[in-house]
């Protein structure tokens, strides 16, 4: 099974530190935990506080699906994440 790396770079409707909190609330883990998906940074940009990154590590396609998925964006947006302002990209080794 590939592994993935997918990179999200966006806009916060919200605090860095919010979003944050959000992204590591014991929940939030489980949930990622149960999708087989590691969070290993999350970022603010030094030039917009209104903006982050986040990557993540996972199965092939499990990420981009969540994100590509206009079903999701209700759940995305609840850490304030602004969802049409993400930019993915992917990598694998």
């Amino acid at each position: 099974m590939a592994i993935e790396t997918t990179v999200l770079d966006f806009k916060l409707s919200n605090t860095f530190e919010e979003y944050k909190a959000h992204m590591n609330a014991p929940e939030q883990q489980s949930m990622f935990n149960e999708m087989g998906v590691k969070t290993f940074y999350i970022g603010q940009s030094l030039d917009d506080p209104l903006r982050a990154t986040v990557m993540f590590q996972g199965p092939k396609n499990v990420l981009y699906d969540i994100f590509i998925n206009p079903h999701t964006k209700q759940t995305v947006e609840a850490s304030g994440h602004i969802y049409e302002s993400t930019k993915i990209t992917r990598w694998v080794c």
